[in-house]
């Protein structure tokens, strides 16, 4: 009887435990959420200063030097917050999901969330200051060209 339980118990754990990495798997589809961002909004707000670095030397943009010397200041700060922020909730998330795998209660994680859930709004709020003080930098025709590209 207990061969029976214990066959049945690891039988539903191994189940439960492929539904989720399957749910988790399916999270990377188109129009999802990027897993490996550490923005909380991603896909609807523009990485300018990435179009711009493709656009850099392109002669309809006409950045001038000050711009650019202005524009490589603004990338480099972003990611190099962005990058030590996602190094920080990386295995936040990790601690997460294998809590969450080996049947860890939900309301013992809520710490854990919640401070993933802040450095993912600092993060944010990087990118927000990327985009403001970029366009900030620009000129309307500018802008524009970037938007139309």
């Amino acid at each position: 009887m207990f061969k029976t339980r214990t066959v049945l118990l690891t039988a539903l754990l191994v189940i439960f435990s492929l539904s989720a990495v399957d749910l988790m798997a399916q999270g990377n589809g188109k129009g999802k959420q990027n897993s490996n961002s550490p923005f909380l909004i991603t896909g609807k707000m523009p990485h300018l200063t990435k179009l711009l670095m493709k656009q850099w030397d392109n002669p309809e943009l006409h950045l001038s030097d000050e711009q650019k010397n202005k524009l490589l200041v603004v990338r480099k700060e972003t990611i190099e917050n962005a990058q030590r922020l996602g190094k920080e909730i990386t295995p936040l998330e990790k601690q997460v999901a294998e809590a969450t795998l080996s049947g860890e209660e939900p309301d013992s994680l809520q710490p854990l969330v919640q401070s993933i859930a802040k450095l993912k709004t600092e993060a944010t709020m990087v990118h927000l200051r990327c985009i403001y003080n970029t366009q900030k930098i620009l000129n309307q025709q500018q802008l524009d060209f970037l938007n139309s590209n």
